[in-house]
């Protein structure tokens, strides 16, 4: 049977590994791990946040999700802290392909993005090990995810995804009862779903 539990800070490698694995083809990927390590250890530091870790029964991290509160300015912050380890994590991707770098700067900011979403609070990330999926794993973690929020007095959770070649995830997010609430273009051309979803109160 898999645990979940709040993620602590020693799981962040293997959470990266996680997420290499599950995205491979995404922008955070192409930042690279070191970049990733960064990231998912100033989100999980920041108050509010929720982290989970999907754990195996011998003990493997199989599976995570995180997400933030208040997304407004949610890079700018974290940026804004450790501005020269970002600069550092990224640098030698930014050397390599000098074309990220607009975009990334543009994720620092996220502003425009921001102001349309449907609700501050975000799950800005969920993946699951190629191993572990089709277990109920990603179920278990938006699951447990909705009630931590609902636990801090959040009442609605939205999220993006990929409109296109991306059936598995739309169909994952609204047989848990997400609504999709608008369709988008990013700068970058990608064609987008927003889904929101109103939290689970806390059966305690």
């Amino acid at each position: 049977m898999n645990l979940i539990r709040p993620m602590l800070d020693r799981d962040v490698s293997e959470m990266v590994s996680v997420h290499l694995a599950s995205f491979p083809n995404f922008f955070l990927t192409f930042m690279g791990p070191r970049f990733l390590d960064l990231l998912y250890r100033e989100i999980y530091r920041e108050p509010g946040n929720v982290c989970l870790i999907a754990e195996s029964a011998d003990g493997g991290i199989i599976g995570f999700a995180v997400g933030v509160k208040d997304q407004a300015g949610l890079y700018a912050r974290l940026a804004s802290r450790k501005w020269f380890a970002f600069a550092m994590a990224s640098a030698s991707t930014v050397l390599r392909h000098p074309s990220v770098l607009p975009r990334l700067l543009r994720a620092l900011k996220y502003s425009n993005k921001v102001s349309r979403a449907a609700c501050p609070a975000l799950l800005m990330s969920i993946a699951v090990a190629p191993s572990a999926e089709g277990k109920g794993v990603g179920q278990s973690l938006v699951t447990e995810f909705l009630h931590q929020m609902s636990r801090q007095g959040v009442d609605k959770i939205c999220l993006t995804t990929d409109r296109d070649n991306n059936d598995a995830a739309n169909g994952f997010y609204r047989r848990l009862g997400f609504s999709k609430v608008r369709e988008f273009i990013t700068q970058e051309g990608r064609a987008m779903n927003e889904y929101v979803i109103r939290t689970i109160g806390d059966p305690s």
